[in-house]
């Protein structure tokens, strides 16, 4: 049996690739690391060998030496809802530009798996990181920058610029927009599904929502009730169900406002198997729009995020930290639009 490709693999060093282009092993060390030192003929023929022997640098020697690896790590809450996945693509890209690499963490929505990912980042030696905190308790990301790990909190806008860099969007903006739609359209009994109040996100955007009621001199308290679901996503949505529309038909919300678009599709899916048309019956609002939300029908209104620009937002704020001297931490701040489709209407007489 002839050995596997693996077995019989040899590693090209940086000696075999100078001997090939014909210059010494400081020249090749400057075109991996300073190029511009490096005249442009030498370096095209170390380039060359480069691709020639199939070089791949090992980048371990340089990492020991700085203390820190070239990677950063991305920690979202929750690595399947789509919202993240365009965040990811921003910290990806702009990561990339600076030459590093991301490592994507999920912490489900649980402060336990939060701590044992930032303590995995540490024990790497991470450059930094990018966070969605699952709490207000910023204990875990002080003990991180403590261990010398640069870190930005992603979407949480109540982080002081003396503690971190944070970027967000303006939840309670989002949940205001949302509020005043359902109440332009004639709804007085909402019902706000939310995943965990522990979440800064969905409680702002619980407070812009009761104050477009005030607004609309309605009261709060009267007007809106909240169903919370252990975590945010469409499973939970769909099994809020029951919740939403209990205490009968006269009492039923005129229209929901979910906390993000997960629960929202899983709601309207519930409501589908109960015979409860949306919009005639309950108008529905999610918030993020993600991609498929105006492929399903009805299409889901939404509160829209820049998830791209956000992530590469933090990732700018990350690597300025980690380049610049003189970094000081800043708050980024974006505002999410509210996008109407078939899934809200006005309430029938």
């Amino acid at each position: 049996m002839s050995p596997s490709p693996r077995a019989t693999r040899r590693t090209v060093g940086i000696t075999e690739v100078a001997r090939h282009a014909g210059v010494s092993p400081g020249t090749v060390s400057n075109v991996l690391n300073r190029p511009e030192r490096v005249a442009a003929t030498t370096r095209r023929k170390v380039e060359a060998a480069i691709a020639e022997l199939d070089y791949v640098r090992n980048s371990s020697g340089s990492s020991l030496r700085s203390g820190r690896s070239g990677s950063v790590g991305l920690l979202v809450l929750d690595v399947t809802n789509p919202f993240f996945t365009e965040v990811a693509r921003g910290v990806e890209e702009e990561a990339a530009t600076a030459g590093l690499a991301v490592v994507l963490l999920n912490s489900a929505e649980q402060q336990d798996r939060q701590r044992r990912n930032l303590r995995l980042l540490a024990e790497q030696r991470a450059a930094g990181a990018v966070v969605m905190p699952v709490d207000d308790d910023l204990s875990d990301l002080l003990w991180l920058a403590r261990q010398g790990t640069a870190w930005v909190a992603l979407d949480r806008g109540d982080v002081s610029e003396e503690v971190g860099c944070s970027v967000s969007v303006d939840n309670h903006a989002g949940g205001l927009a949302a509020g005043r739609h359902l109440i332009g359209l004639g709804h007085e009994r909402i019902t706000f599904l939310t995943g965990p109040f522990a979440i800064e996100q969905v409680r702002r955007r619980h407070e812009g929502l009761r104050e477009a009621c005030a607004e609309a001199h309605l009261d709060p308290d009267e007007a809106v009730r909240v169903v919370e679901q252990p975590q945010l996503n469409a499973d939970h949505g769909e099994r809020a169900v029951d919740a939403v529309l209990a205490g009968g038909p006269r009492r039923r919300p005129q229209a929901v406002f979910c906390a993000n678009d997960q629960l929202a599709l899983g709601l309207m899916k519930g409501l589908g198997r109960r015979g409860i048309r949306v919009p005639e019956d309950i108008s529905v609002v999610g918030y993020d729009n993600v991609d498929f939300a105006d492929l399903v029908h009805p299409g889901l209104t939404s509160v829209a995020q820049p998830k791209f620009d956000l992530g590469r937002s933090a990732m700018r704020l990350l690597v300025s930290e980690l380049n610049d001297p003189g970094h000081r931490h800043e708050r980024a701040w974006f505002t999410p639009e509210l996008v109407v489709r078939g899934s809200t209407a006005a309430r029938r007489t």
